[in-house]
């Protein structure tokens, strides 16, 4: 009666764990899957929000670069009279439209007084004049203006790294924490039901004993492993709400208040089935980061401004030589019809200017060649080291593999080997203390396949993230 008894407590251990290792795949009420997490996060996270201002800040910064080409209108108007007499009456304006080369300029001046030198006279209803300024030495092919406008155009493809970047960092953060969760869920999963069996077991045990059929070293055998349960069921408890917490960090709404997963929430296992990481997708991967990955191509736009600044840079090692030219007309008749641009009513200007020892150009030039090449050997550093990161981690999601397989086999022997020792307990070969350890070894293999699960997800997102593919998900 006594090893028929036990025989039936230890077929339900044996079942229920059995049920438990193989019922993982199957989609539960109140299921939360990873991929419902990362909707979320992407749409509500403060630092994926962030992250996707950083492209508008860079169209705003491009703006702010165009502003230099902005037309500019000044005037200025000063009178002097003293004793009935007009010393003076000047009014200059001016509208400067800067172009890619040069300046589109025009306005009107006037000047009258009994003190205005011959020089600056005009006629009583002023001149009109419109002209270009060309420079024909330095900024002829790039200028400060032009080479600020090209340097903020390379800030979009910065910040759309940077924002890649950023993104794909929160969301192995929020990989990693999941599938912690996921494994905190499934120990206690096991570990609770352990408890049970351990109590029914006890039960059972000590009033076999009170009625004589089972020894007292029994009872304590089997009060004992309840006690090592109970205690590993609190801290499985521990562990699973503080995973649940850590995960919940990253849970936000639409108004931007914090959420919390409900004790409730159920994790949910992707099939590893369902993935085919082969050399070929190893190949596709490497080369897809070695040319798309975000800090490279951050480097790249790094690269493109410098690029630009040593164009200008050397540039300005030239002397400056600016051509002016205006045509002037009277501003009561301004009569075009004519040939005016060669006529005799125009004002020529030529301005030359350069520093004897371009100490502080020559300077800055090779400031500007030093920062390149620091930038150049970091990209080849970074490529070997994204190439590297890229293979390490495909091994390392392979070698999960094959153990998360051998695992499940390793499942398999101690389900049939604690079949084995009920029968043999049966049969009297055997002891409670072995049938204990048995179930002991089963409930650590469920646990530490429940851990392959874990690792093996997260290094499916450690070779995304460490690929630099954009808004990976599962």
């Amino acid at each position: 009666m006594r090893n028929n008894a036990l025989l039936l407590i230890f077929l339900c251990v044996s079942t229920s764990l059995t049920a438990q290792l193989n019922d993982k795949d199957t989609v539960k009420i109140g299921s939360v899957t990873i991929k419902a997490v990362f909707e979320y996060v992407n749409a509500f996270h403060p630092i994926v929000k962030q992250a996707k201002l950083l492209p508008e800040q860079a169209r705003f910064e491009i703006r702010e670069a165009r502003g230099f080409f902005d037309p500019k209108f000044a005037g200025d108007f000063s009178e002097k009279r003293y004793d009935e007499t007009t010393y003076y009456n000047k009014l200059d304006a001016v509208l400067k439209v800067p172009a890619w080369i040069g300046d589109f300029k025009g306005g009107l001046e006037r000047n009258r007084g009994a003190f205005v030198s011959a020089e600056n006279s005009t006629p009583d209803a002023g001149l009109v004049f419109a002209g270009y300024s060309l420079p024909i030495g330095a900024g002829l092919f790039i200028d400060e203006r032009r080479n600020a406008l090209r340097q903020a155009q390379q800030l979009s493809r910065i910040a759309e790294a940077e924002q890649v970047k950023l993104i794909n960092k929160t969301l192995l953060n929020v990989s990693n924490d999941y599938w912690e969760w996921y494994f905190s869920w499934r120990q206690l999963d096991f570990v609770s039901n352990a408890d049970s069996l351990a109590k029914q077991r006890f039960l059972f045990v000590k009033e076999t004993s009170r009625l004589g059929n089972s020894a007292m070293l029994d009872t304590l055998e089997a009060y004992g492993n309840m006690l090592q349960r109970n205690i590993q069921l609190e801290q499985s408890k521990l562990e699973l709400n503080n995973a649940r917490l850590r995960l919940s960090v990253h849970l936000w709404d639409s108004i931007a208040r914090p959420l919390e997963l409900s004790s409730e929430a159920i994790p949910f296992f992707i099939n590893p089935i369902e993935y085919s990481f082969s050399i070929s997708l190893l190949d596709s991967l490497r080369n897809f980061a070695l040319i798309n990955h975000p800090e490279l191509m951050k480097i790249e736009g790094k690269l493109a401004q410098l690029t630009f600044e040593k164009r200008f840079r050397t540039e300005m090692l030239k002397p400056t030589v600016n051509l002016d030219y205006n045509f002037l007309t009277e501003s009561t008749t301004p009569n075009i019809s004519q040939n005016i641009f060669l006529s005799n009513n125009y004002k020529f200007g030529l301005s030359v200017g350069m520093p004897l020892f371009l100490r502080k150009e020559r300077g800055k030039l090779q400031v500007v060649k030093t920062k390149i090449s620091l930038q150049e050997l970091e990209m080849i550093d970074l490529k070997r080291g994204i190439g590297v990161e890229v293979n390490t981690s495909y091994n390392t999601l392979k070698n999960l593999e094959i153990q998360l397989i051998r695992q499940n086999e390793v499942v398999v022997a101690l389900q049939k080997l604690l079949a084995g020792e009920i029968i043999k307990f049966q049969n009297g070969e055997s002891s409670l203390f072995i049938v204990n350890t048995r179930e002991t070894n089963l409930i650590n293999a469920g646990v530490k396949l429940a851990e392959f699960e874990s690792k093996y997800a997260k290094s499916i997102a450690y070779l995304f993230w460490a690929s630099g593919i954009k808004n990976w998900t599962y």
